[in-house]
């Protein structure tokens, strides 16, 4: 269905539930008395099809309903359109991962406020293998740690560290990634593009914001672990729970890419890279990591840039383009 805003019906008229998405963010909710028997609830619902009022009532509202939380709406006969809002049988809070459904469809605009930003990284995941997309559904079925995934830094002193940062690294990562790939190489494109996007996912939790100071801090996960170490926790967990149906030679290949460790001294346990996903991922995280650093240093001329510790120097940046012949005569 092509993206568009469908807005509610004019009063009395139906509204086309087909044409709906199945799967709703929940923007906001809130609920009255009518009585001593019945509850009228209200709620704003988002998808980038689709943005909805919605109202209904019942006995007892459900508490768990919370703004950022995946809901599905229950019908009740032919939808009508009453004070602006659309009458529903309820809303259906989603607490199991759906595979088929496209996460990135439903960041709401306040936590990515670049659209464009949000599309390239729907781009690189809507093609994956479903297996691969509900792993990755059943690790930010959470819509806090989502939040945190979108939001946060990729690093507090380094590359990417400014709000969304962690997103804008993994999706530049992941394209790099893809624009690397060999022709007629072997290498697993689904492994390589999920490799990309969760490869640094894990600063979800290694950092945190402190509300008093209003800044990004280290959390103690983060200091203790590190963003290598949750993601996996992240993978086995979802995996297991929700029994997804990758193939061990496919989760595998994942797992040492997200891991696999250049120059790691042998005593470290860590492993080298054996495979090229895990090789190309490495090149194309140091490709984006310096490109963000040059472009935030570089001079308004050509030449030497300000320094930073990460590139253990000045980063030297040539701007204009070279104006002489280009064949000999």
């Amino acid at each position: 269905m092509p993206k568009q805003f469908i807005s509610p019906p004019p009063a009395g008229q139906g509204l086309v539930a087909e044409r709906l998405p199945s799967t709703f963010r929940l923007t906001a909710f809130g609920h009255r008395p009518l009585d001593h028997k019945t509850t009228e609830c209200t709620a704003s619902l988002y998808h980038d099809q689709a943005s909805l009022q919605v109202a209904w009532s019942c006995n007892q509202p459900d508490l768990r309903l919370h703004i950022g939380a995946l809901v599905s709406i229950r019908w009740q006969g032919q939808p009508t359109n009453l004070d602006g809002c659309i009458r529903i049988n309820r809303l259906v809070l989603l607490e199991r991962p759906e595979a088929s459904l496209d996460l990135f469809e439903t960041i709401l605009p306040l936590w990515v406020t670049d659209r464009e930003l949000v599309k390239r990284a729907n781009a690189l995941l809507k093609p994956l293998p479903l297996a691969f997309k509900q792993l990755f559904n059943a690790i930010f079925w959470d819509d806090h740690r989502f939040h945190r995934f979108l939001v946060g830094l990729s690093s507090m002193a380094g590359h990417h560290n400014r709000r969304n940062g962690n997103l804008k690294h993994s999706v530049e990562v992941a394209e790099f990634a893809m624009r690397m790939v060999p022709k007629d190489k072997l290498v697993s494109q689904p492994v390589l593009t999920l490799a990309c996007l969760l490869h640094d996912a894990g600063k979800a939790d290694e950092y945190c914001f402190n509300n008093r100071r209003l800044r990004f801090e280290r959390s103690t996960r983060g200091s203790l672990l590190g963003h290598k170490h949750i993601v996996v926790e992240w993978i086995v967990e979802a995996k297991a729970r929700h029994r997804i149906p990758l193939p061990e030679t496919h989760y595998l290949a994942l797992m040492h890419a997200l891991t696999a460790v250049k120059g790691a001294p042998a005593w470290t346990g860590l492993r080298e890279p054996a495979s090229l996903e895990a090789s190309i991922l490495s090149m194309a995280d140091r490709l984006s990591g310096q490109g963000d650093l040059t472009e935030s240093l570089a001079p308004e001329e050509d030449g030497f840039g300000g320094y930073h510790k990460h590139l253990r120097g000045r980063p030297y940046v040539v701007r204009n383009e070279f104006s002489g012949p280009t064949t000999s005569p």
